[in-house]
């Protein structure tokens, strides 16, 4: 197999990172929960949104290349203090013209049910400070060739070299990928439900 190739992203890869999300995540729960029956026009807004929203200091697009192309992609949240994140959240409660070009885009019921998801997400984070895998996607084209776990592996060897960060932490609404993810380190921390789609938390301590 060919080497996989992991580095941050950039605007040129914008048009790929949206692809990848939406092929990756067009039947995956959350997004139906997210949008409903619209789910694959409005995934494709909140994509634009995410490679937007990467430049902020506190998050990260990582793209994993194979002879040249990209393949799978994650975005990731830094570690940061709990108090910290209340604060930066406190600081940009005023929406961005995207954040608005958004909300328009999909509507308030959908935006109701993000914000129900990421409420239940700051609930059941861990305490200390760590890495947090918001989306981790491969082109379901080449899916179960390596690369997601090649992701997996970068992200835990930054996590392991960073000087405050804890652990690697995510969530799943799907029982395989609870399994998949449990194969890497990781342990089922918590769950909850929103409405009819179970979320589970996840974490992996850095190895002491």
């Amino acid at each position: 197999m060919s080497t996989i190739e992991i580095t941050p992203l950039n605007t040129k890869h914008r048009e790929k990172i949206i692809e990848i999300i939406t092929d990756g995540f067009q039947n995956y729960p959350l997004m139906k929960y997210f949008f409903g029956e619209s789910h694959n026009q409005s995934l494709r807004y909140l994509s634009q949104l995410i490679c937007d929203e990467a430049s902020e200091d506190d998050k990260l697009l990582l793209g994993a290349f194979t002879d040249g192309n990209l393949q799978g992609i994650a975005y990731i949240s830094l570690p940061c203090l709990p108090q910290n994140e209340e604060n930066n959240n406190d600081t940009q409660s005023t929406p961005t013209s995207l954040e608005k070009e958004f909300a328009t885009a999909v509507g308030e019921e959908a935006l109701m049910r993000i914000e129900a998801y990421s409420n239940l997400k700051k609930q059941n984070k861990p305490s200390s400070p760590h890495f947090y895998i918001n989306i981790l996607g491969v082109n379901p084209q080449n899916q179960g060739k390596g690369i997601g776990r090649a992701i997996l592996s970068h992200i835990h060897q930054m996590s392991e070299q960073h000087s405050d960060s804890h652990g690697v932490a995510l969530d799943t609404q799907t029982e395989q990928n609870v399994g998949y993810y449990q194969r890497f380190g990781y342990s089922v921390s918590t769950t909850a439900e929103l409405e009819n789609v179970k979320n589970w938390f996840m974490f992996r301590s850095n190895p002491v």
